[in-house]
């Protein structure tokens, strides 16, 4: 977070510093501002042109801690629990996912046509690599020490918690396009973004250490995730003002 809010202030600093002397070739003579609101969650940018055709944009965004809860398999070594014996049944675990996370960027917007709105969007997302972050307990004497099956991987139950997660890239490349300007010809503008972030297939990890990969096949939300979600869309609409 502070390397971030450090690359805004030298972002703005440079921008004011060379506006005068860039002010005639139409390079780093503007500075706007947005917030916007989509698949992200909730975000800023800073905002200036490079050339007439290309702007720059350096942006965090925030995604709230949006949960949904599932259920999975347990496994267990524990056997001869009073009457149970080694009776294991349809054991489960109801685990907890949280899509909380943070991220920042840095994006170009490219006009084909420099007095239009629409733009080519190509740049990439750093940081909040924990795409769901995983949580869930049991107080039941027979599982404080066994596994939870997410998918193809199974995760350690310790002390009858878990806690884990789907991770993804650290850089996630990103490619969009959109209708808009960060910094407006007027003092405000109204914008909409489509594009994706390329963070390849999610893994899971765990708290407690390696995950163990021998797994069970599953066909449980995780795995879905997992499957399906080797990108991130990004949608979203914004509301830009120009400071100069």
């Amino acid at each position: 977070m502070k390397k971030f809010l450090l690359a805004i202030s030298v972002l703005f600093v440079s921008v004011s510093g060379s506006a005068i002397g860039l002010e005639k070739a139409g390079i780093a003579n503007h500075l706007g501002v947005d917030i916007n609101a989509g698949t992200n969650g909730i975000g800023f940018e800073v905002s200036t042109p490079v050339t007439r055709w290309v702007q720059a944009r350096l942006g965090l965004s925030v995604m709230p801690g949006f949960s949904f809860t599932t259920s999975a398999d347990i496994d267990s070594d524990y056997y001869g629990y009073g009457e149970y014996g080694n009776y294991m049944g349809d054991a489960q675990m109801d685990l907890t996912a949280s899509f909380k996370r943070v991220q920042g960027s840095l994006i170009f917007n490219v006009y084909p046509f420099p007095s239009g709105s629409f733009y080519v969007a190509l740049g990439a997302y750093f940081g909040g690599k924990d795409l769901i972050k995983i949580t869930g307990s049991t107080d039941d004497p027979r599982f404080q020490d066994g596994q939870v099956s997410i998918g193809d991987y199974a995760i350690d139950i310790k002390d009858g918690q878990v806690k884990g997660g789907l991770k993804v890239n650290s850089f996630r490349p990103y490619v969009g396009i959109g209708w808009g300007r960060p910094v407006p010809n007027r003092r405000l503008n109204f914008g909409i973004e489509l594009g994706v972030q390329l963070h390849g297939k999610p893994q899971v990890y765990t708290d407690y250490g390696d995950v163990d990969l021998s797994g069970i096949d599953g066909s449980d939300d995780f795995q879905k995730i997992m499957d399906n979600f080797k990108i991130w869309p990004v949608l979203k609409f914004t509301l830009s003002g120009r400071i100069f």
